[in-house]
């Protein structure tokens, strides 16, 4: 895991972006004696027709003083445009999950095709397919599919959905939801979801803070 955050970092310090977008995503829930944590990170940039897109999420959760949950989620995605809607992708992912049972790292390495199926002033979505390489308790090549979808309800309000499914021994399933108002142009609140199946299921619901740095 070290490894790969160095590279992606190296990344972004040579990529000299044309655009440039950094977010950062805190959500914190408290109720009694339960308490959960889940921060997002989020560095899209452009390029011409290349596009690298960096995503990181953690989630911890602890209940009746009793920890339930420790995830780390990371993935760099490089997109290159073919056309105005579809372009190839190459993915670099990790997924370590302490309380899974039989293993807790997942590594998977993957390239493949998106499509951009909708494109209007309040709709976006796309969807990728890509054939990869999964490292867990065992080695083999899977088949990935993400859709993403966003709506805005006004200028400020916006609803953004990402399910990503993956084939293999142990399916993998993860869907994020995140339901954001937008105070300012650096400052957003809203709330999240965070569903993921992958030999057990977990769901976390977290009121989140998203800052905008560029």
């Amino acid at each position: 895991m070290k490894y790969l955050l160095i590279a992606c970092m190296f990344f972004i310090s040579i990529c000299n972006p044309v655009y440039a977008s950094t977010t950062a995503n805190l959500g914190l829930t408290l109720v009694d004696s339960d308490a959960t944590f889940n921060g997002k990170f989020k560095h899209n940039v452009e390029k011409g027709k290349w596009q690298s897109n960096y995503e990181a999420a953690y989630i911890y959760k602890k209940s009746d003083g009793v920890e339930k949950t420790n995830d780390f989620y990371f993935q760099f995605k490089e997109n290159y445009e073919l056309s105005d809607k579809s372009y190839v992708i190459g993915v670099a992912q990790l997924d370590y999950d302490k309380f899974r049972t039989a293993y807790d790292m997942r590594t998977v390495v993957g390239a493949g095709y998106g499509y951009k199926l909708l494109r209007t002033e309040k709709w976006k979505a796309s969807n990728e397919i890509s054939l990869a390489f999964l490292k867990s308790d065992s080695n083999e090549v899977i088949l990935r599919n993400s859709l993403w979808v966003s709506y805005k309800f006004s200028e400020n309000f916006s609803l953004t959905n990402k399910i990503l499914y993956e084939s293999g021994n142990d399916m993998y399933l993860r869907n994020s939801t995140d339901l954001m108002y937008k105070l300012t142009d650096k400052v957003s609140i809203g709330v999240g979801n965070t569903y993921t199946d992958s030999i057990a299921t977990k769901n976390i619901f977290t009121i989140n803070l998203a800052i905008k740095f560029k």
